[in-house]
């Protein structure tokens, strides 16, 4: 044991918390997942002190990720020791493994062992797969073991794991861990983890007593059917221990069909463009991890592999993430599939105009769908969308008039509201109205309702609606609160009246289109036709008010019912092959349960049935058809609640559809047929005891997700849903377009009833009816708690949830049966490597069932268990693993051969393809200054390479030469047409322009122009040549006062290319030929003398500033060095035709909105496609394509700029691309926000500085283009942000960036600081101010007092630990290190002599501050002596 404490050690977390001991390989995955890093301090016994881990080479060194262990094949004789491979043998770097063992058998977390070593006497070896799976491997054997063997075990693992564990009931997890210590008869006594000792019946069917192994709790896996055991403990243990790592989604089964999805109440990183392209294009040896990109992409690659319809079908609860799967899906489909007209975006627009209209704030979900819909995606033969058809299901319209406290109406309302939009139709504040006041709820925490509907209004013109249509659909829903502001009194005698006075009446009619008295009438009065004759009925004052109310959910519903409609139109496109995505209101179990809540919940039953059809009827349809023996698996069957509630001639739905057609039907008849009806059926409650404690309205349905009471007050209207025919022929009459459509002329027959559960019926049916022709997969979506708090996971709420869903039963019938099938061929294609070396297996011909069986008879590995049906082999999780890592270890070995084939085959071909190109340049280069040769040379290389550059990044230097000599001859000809323009005018009112031709012209010197070309240019030379000193002399004096190199080196480029000279000049070049160390000890002199560090930044952003006034014409964003040629660039996209190439060359750099296909700059391979990735996170938070949260999308550009500084050039081009000519205002806006990002993240390299700041001048609005490029100057000297933007920290940047303070250095002002100001030209530079008067002794305050730990350690110095005393035990703990005063580092030399109380400073040096209160003096320590410093000296770390 004390022989293992040397690779023991203690260190200190981020919350300055110490942790320990830890062994190396526990050390290794921290510092692989970045917990710790460089800078965490560590302790182990014997060393002195605490030390960052940078000043430990050799531990860091064991940290990084060693070598993979070399696979030593089986003997020929096993009696025989295996010999050792040599080390220069040593195989590539294994491929990944399969995601099934990607966590399984990790180490116990209380071990204080090394894992990593091998057993003499077994020879067992420990190995870890690339994704960090840990297994056990012996090479002689060849076994391969997923628990750890007890000979590697240690003693304390040994007594940890030894005893019975089960598990048992708890009040609030439900399920815990416990150890058996002794059992009497029934009893049995156990021990809790925490300690607490408990007495449990054994014979309790609330005990049930499952078997634990105690490892197992580690073996977290992503799929319940692998895990080690089959119950609800484990089972939900993992669902836990996965939703507290945000890993919210976890498969059901092997076929991936089923997937629970937890809900984490915040948002994730997990849907970003990347995410979706790692599942549209997973691994085939590493099963995708389980998300709703992989669901949607199984869907979408069988659906075009196998030519069969597919559906997905959403379910749970309400605040269980329905809606938030869907908009997943979609947006996987709409990425991966595109589609030729942009379709894809229509339909991804329809969402956030569908959640405005049907979705509310309820008392368990902000954003909850009040209706079901039914989504199909339809595709072409290709693969890409071509329209989309939604459907409808019954929204909740009595949510218009009325709401409990708490939640609210539809958004739509109070966005109209809040926006101001409203006012145009006389609506203003909430609170105003009755339909919004009376639950208490006007606005919700995270949403904007001003900027939702912005993105409504920006939806529905992309969807193409037009302006008269947005405003009279907005007229119609503002003319909804308007009715229920209608107030009404009795008219003295049994009518009523409108109140006098009352301006609601007229604003509704206003909006409605309709003739105020009219409607004043028909919401007073109706009539009614008996044998051909009209009879008036007067509404009492609160029959009215219903009459009211009623024409208000007439007109929402209607109009909602069009609004989808509508969407169709605009999404349509020809029939193919579909994805359906159903989201629908999951089963709802209320106080007070109505009328929606039993056509809701008789939904679920219908899909629980569907469920169960495809989970375990079909599963066992499969082992009879193969002749497998199999142990069938009870589940509920919830046919008999179907037939109860429509099954002719007495279900329930069928019995109210005939209680409306009566003369005088009402709830208490139906109820009371449905009771005798009913009376013995076993989901009906008809228990008189049970009865007489109900109201007598209720009643309970037996559903499968458990008893729900019901209250049958209103069943009979809500079915009728009649709107009085008086209402309805008004609303015909409007002359509102929309309100026409809505409300077609009604046939005349008054008998004529459709009851809304009969339309809801047959609507359902037909869905079934198309949802049972596809193949289905299922996210059964949970909520972990009803506070809808983050990090919260209720155990018995999800448990429940799981249980009514089905899930276990699913896992059941998996587990116990065999999830894992292949056909014959299939298996044999997959496994056929296992068996190499070991038998023949022809690769053509022969049975393929018998060839199976071979392959398992072959493996030393124990597979009976295997079952050899009539087509498939099939099998369990346990044989799956085995399987799946015996056929990872072959591919190490096979694998880079085929890689080394295929590399070979396409190296070859761009080869063939590279010479060519080379000798069509060389031609056009030889020919001279043939500018016509060499466009059609450059063209025919670009057509040649293409699309092979993805894979090839090497150009060809005859390219890049005819590129060069391409580029110069046209800057010949521009530089011609320039010059010319400028003889002739006043030199020195035209010098700028004047310096940027002959700067470009130096560059083309090799190129010869014309006689006359050349004539040209010599005549602006000598315009330069004669008004160079005025320009240069002041030049030459400032670069000499600041003894800056660049400018001196600037200013001397420009004396010597006009031939000028002075006593200024002379000086400057002999003192640039002196060495760099005496060059720089000339420049930390004058910044002494200047004792003026922020005036030197100033005057460097000020010449900056002058030199782009006149050389900006050169750093256009279209002259940036780095971009690709453009016609190069459009070769490079796939399956491009000669007529677009044009086209894509042409949008280059300009606003897009479609996905690039290479990066605009010269990157390599990996890093294009990086950069291809971003620009689609660019286009989804600026809005030109939808994607789910566009923040994540932000926070993913931004690290990746500030982890990869080779991409950040080309991000900042594809930000200023997409504001380049962009159409949207919305899209600019949310493209200068990314850009206050990056420029608030990290700096743009040199290369493209001149570039972004010209960019800013050119296309910044005038009243913030001074913060951009005041920002840009700060982040280009402030450097990068060490950490990256949180998601939290996005909103707030962006609407502080303006408000954010820039100090004077980083303006385009003069500032002076302490240093003196430059007196011009010919004039003797002032002499520096004093430094800041130092303060008194008596002022200067008092240091802290020094550590008093062992060693007398100074400040900042983590205090050593304690010396253990000699024992067995390891010894205790050290302190964590002591959090030392900050440290600063000296920017400046500072040499104040012998002044007393002053510090000698050198520039770099770093010194720790102890006193800062002073604006001008800080009191700092360097080598243990203290002292005053200036403050601008000196910069905090």
């Amino acid at each position: 044991r004390r022989k293992n404490m040397s690779d023991e050690w203690y260190y200190v977390d981020d919350d300055s918390q110490q942790v320990g001991p830890s062994t190396i390989p526990e050390l290794r995955t921290l510092f692989k997942q970045k917990v710790v890093d460089d800078d965490t301090f560590f302790w182990k016994e014997g060393q002195a002190e605490w030390l960052a881990l940078a000043d430990i080479p050799h531990l860091k060194a064991k940290l990084k990720p060693p070598a993979p262990p070399i696979p030593v094949k089986k003997p020929a004789v096993p009696s025989r020791p295996p010999v050792p491979p040599k080390p220069a043998q040593a195989p590539p770097p294994s491929p990944a493994a399969p995601q099934q063992i990607k966590a399984i058998r990790r180490n116990s977390a209380g071990s204080g062992r090394s894992m990593a070593r091998a057993s003499a006497q077994t020879n067992w070896v420990e190995k870890l797969t690339i994704d960090g799976a840990r297994y056990y491997y012996n090479p002689s054997t060849e076994a391969v073991a997923w628990d750890k063997p007890d000979v590697l075990k240690s003693a304390e693992e040994l007594e940890k794991d030894s005893g019975e564990w089960v598990w048992v009931s708890d009040p609030n997890l439900v399920w815990v861990p416990a150890r058996v210590l002794s059992r009497s008869g029934s009893d049995a006594t156990v021990q809790l983890q925490s300690g607490q000792r408990r007495t449990i019946d054994t014979k309790s069917k609330e005990e049930p007593m499952w078997p634990l192994l105690l490892s197992s709790l580690g073996h977290i896996e992503d799929d319940l059917v692998m895990m080690d055991a089959l119950n609800q403990g484990l089972l939900m243990h993992a669902i836990a221990e996965r939703y507290r790592n945000d890993d919210i989604y976890t498969w059901v089964g092997a076929n991936h069909s089923v997937l629970v999805s937890v809900n984490p109440f915040k948002t994730l990183p997990i849907y970003t463009v990347n995410s979706m392209e790692e599942h549209s294009k997973p691994s085939p040896n590493k099963p995708p991890p389980p998300h709703t990109f992989a669901i949607a992409n199984s869907a979408y690659m069988k659906m075009k592999l196998g030519l069969k319809n597919q559906s997905i079908l959403i379910s749970g609860e309400s605040g269980a993430g329905k809606t938030e799967a869907t908009k997943q899906c979609l947006s996987f489909l709409a990425e991966v599939a595109g589609s030729e007209n942009n379709v894809e975006q229509k339909i991804l627009n329809a969402n956030p105009v569908l959640e405005a209209f049907g979705n509310a704030k309820t008392l368990r979900n902000n954003n909850s769908s009040r209706f079901g819909r039914w989504m199909e995606i339809h595709f072409e033969e290709r693969g890409s969308i071509c329209g989309c058809r939604i459907e409808n299901y019954l929204l909740e319209k009595a949510r218009v008039s009325f709401q409990t406290s708490g939640e609210r109406s539809y958004h739509i309302f109070y966005q109209l509201c809040f926006s101001g939009v409203g006012a145009r139709f006389g609506v203003s504040n909430p609170a105003n109205y009755r339909y919004l006041n009376q639950s208490g709820c006007e606005t919700v925490r995270g949403i904007d309702d001003t900027a939702d509907f912005n993105d409504v209004c920006l939806a529905l013109s992309q969807l193409g609606f037009t302006e008269q249509e947005m405003d009279e659909l907005f007229g119609l829903v503002c003319a909804v609160l308007h009715l229920g502001n209608v107030t009404f009194r009795s008219d003295g005698d049994q009518g009523s009246v409108v109140e006098p006075g009352c301006a609601a009446l007229k604003d509704a009619a206003d909006q409605l289109k309709v003739d105020v008295g009219v409607l004043a009438t028909v919401l007073c009065e109706r009539s009614i036709e008996v044998r051909g004759e009209k009879n008036r009925i007067l509404h009492k004052p609160e029959e009215a008010l219903e009459a009211s109310d009623s024409l208000a959910k007439a007109v929402y519903g209607h109009l909602f019912d069009w609004l989808v409609k509508r969407i169709n139109s605009s999404v349509e496109g020809k029939k193919g092959l579909f994805i359906g995505v159903l989201d629908i209101f999951g089963f709802e179990i209320f106080k007070k349960n109505s009328f929606e809540q039993l056509c809701i919940n008789f939904t679920n039953e219908k899909l629980q049935q569907h469920f169960n059809t495809n989970t375990f009827k079909e599963e066992e349809s499969v082992y009879v058809s193969e002749g497998i023996k199999f142990e069938k698996v009870p589940f509920i069957d919830n046919q008999p609640v179907l037939d109860l509630i429509e099954k002719k001639p007495v279900g329930l739905l069928v019995l109210l559809d005939e209680e409306i057609r009566l003369p005088k039907g009402s709830d208490t008849k139906w109820l009371e047929k449905c009771d005798n009806n009913h009376a013995s059926h076993q989901c009906w409650l008809s228990e008189k005891s049970a009865r007489m404690r109900m109201d007598k309205s209720s009643f309970t349905v037996r559903h499968y997700a458990g008893d729900v009471e019901y209250d049958s007050t209103k069943f009979y209207d809500k079915n009728k849903d009649a709107l009085f025919r008086d209402l309805y022929d008004m609303m015909t009459s409007s002359t509102n377009g929309v309100a026409k459509a809505i409300f077609p002329p009604k046939d005349k027959n008054p008998r004529k009833i459709v009851s809304i559960s009969g339309q809801f019926r047959s609507q359902l049916n037909a869905l079934m009816q198309i949802v049972n022709k596809t193949e289905p997969y299922y996210i059964r979506c949970v909520k972990p708690n009803d506070d809808k708090r983050a990090n919260m996971f209720d155990t018995k709420m999800s448990l429940e949830q799981l249980t009514y869903a089905g899930v276990f039963e699913a896992v059941k019938i998996r587990k116990s049966g065999f999830p894992f099938r292949l056909l014959h061929r299939a298996f044999v294609a997959r496994y056929r490597c296992l068996a190499k070396g070991r038998t023949q297996i022809p690769v053509k011909g022969g049975d393929d069932r018998e060839l199976a069986k071979k392959i398992m008879g072959c493996l030393p590995q124990d597979f009976s268990n295997v079952q050899i049906g009539n087509t498939m082999v099939l099998y369990r999780a346990e044989e799956h693993r085995i399987l799946e890592l015996l056929r990872n270890l072959s591919l190490e070995l096979i694998v880079p051969v085929a890689q080394r084939g295929s590399r070979r085959g396409l190296g070859r071909k761009y080869l063939r393809k590279l010479r060519e190109a080379k000798k069509t340049c060389k031609d056009a280069v030889a020919l001279g200054n043939d500018a016509a040769a060499l466009d059609r040379a450059i063209k025919k290389t670009n057509d040649l390479l293409g699309p092979m550059r993805k894979l090839f990044s090497h150009e060809p230097k005859e390219l890049s030469e005819a590129k060069e000599l391409r580029h110069k001859l046209q800057e010949r000809v521009e530089l011609t047409k320039i010059m010319g323009d400028l003889i002739g005018k006043d030199p020195m009112s035209v010098y700028p322009e004047l310096g940027c031709a002959i700067v470009r012209a130096n560059k083309i010197k090799d190129i010869v122009g014309t006689a006359a070309e050349m004539e040209i240019e010599g005549k602006c030379r000598e315009m330069l040549k004669s008004c160079a000193g005025p320009r240069i002399d002041p030049l030459a004096e400032e670069a000499l006062w600041l003894l800056k190199r660049e400018a001196m080196v600037d200013v001397l480029a420009q004396a010597d290319e006009v031939g000028y000279t002075s006593a200024d000049i002379d000086e400057i070049r002999s003192k640039l030929a002196l060495s760099e160390e005496a060059f720089v000890k000339l420049q930390l002199k004058k910044a002494n003398e200047l004792n003026d560090p922020d005036r030197v930044i100033n005057r460097e952003i000020k010449l900056k500033e002058l030199y782009l006034d006149a050389y900006g014409s050169m750093f256009t964003l279209d002259k940036f060095s780095l971009l690709r040629d453009p016609d190069e660039w459009a070769s490079m996209k796939l399956f491009g035709f000669a007529f677009n190439k044009d086209q894509i060359a042409a949008s280059f750099l300009y606003h897009t909105s479609s996905p690039i296909h290479a990066s605009l700059t010269n990157l390599e391979s990996p890093l294009s496609k990086e950069a291809v990735k971003m620009f689609k996170n660019i286009m989804g938070y600026m809005g030109d394509r939808k994607y789910p949260y566009p923040d994540t999308l932000a926070q993913e550009v931004i690290a990746c700029g500030l982890a990869t500084p080779a991409l950040r050039a080309e991000l900042y081009v594809q930000v200023m691309k997409q504001l380049q000519e962009n159409p949207s205002f919305a899209s600019e806006t949310k493209g200068w926000e990314l850009m206050s990002l990056l420029l608030s993240v990290f700096p743009p390299p040199p290369s493209v500085e001149n570039v972004l700041s010209m960019f800013l001048r050119e296309h910044c609005d005038a009243d913030k283009r001074e913060k951009y490029t005041q920002s840009l100057h700060m982040i280009i000297y402030g450097g990068a942000r060490r950490k990256a933007m949180s998601m939290s920290e996005i909103p707030h940047t962006v609407a502080n960036f303006f408000n954010k303070p820039i100090t004077e250095r980083y303006q385009a002002e003069d500032f002076v600081g302490v240093g003196s100001r430059f007196g011009g030209a010919k004039a003797e530079p002032e002499p520096a101010p004093a430094k800041p008067t130092p303060p008194p002794k008596a002022s200067k305050p008092v240091p802290p007092p020094k550590s008093n730990a062992a060693g007398g350690a100074g400040f900042g110095k983590p205090s050593p630990p304690p010396k253990p005393a000699a024992a067995k035990r390891p010894p205790p703990p050290p302190p964590p290190p002591v959090q030392g005063p900050p440290t600063a580092v000296t920017l400046f030399d500072y040499l104040p002599g012998s002044q007393e109380g002053m510090l000698n400073l050198s520039k770099g040096d770093v010194v720790e501050v102890l006193n800062k209160d002073d604006t001008e003096w800080w009191l700092v320590v360097k080598g243990g002596v203290e002292g005053w410093v200036p403050a601008q000296y000196v910069k905090l770390n």
